[in-house]
């Protein structure tokens, strides 16, 4: 699995990234056997940092997306 940062950014206690996983189904996820199909998912990584720490975290993903490129869902 590779992981593209494609934007990084921060705003007062607030800081995030926003990218794409790219890689292949080579093993067993959320009960779906490895497909060999390429993948390519789009995220969004929210953080919150309370006194220079790490405090919150929301991660947006196309989860669908994603299960339909291994097969586990019919594409659109």
């Amino acid at each position: 699995m590779r992981v593209t940062i494609e934007d990084e950014f921060a705003d007062g206690d607030l800081a995030g990234t926003r990218g794409r996983f790219t890689g292949t189904h080579k093993g067993d996820f959320m009960g779906v056997p490895a497909s060999g199909q390429p993948i390519n998912v789009k995220y969004i990584d929210l953080w919150r940092v309370r006194d220079g720490k790490l405090a919150e975290n929301w991660v947006q993903m196309d989860m669908i997306g994603l299960m339909q490129q291994i097969g586990a869902m019919p594409g659109a």
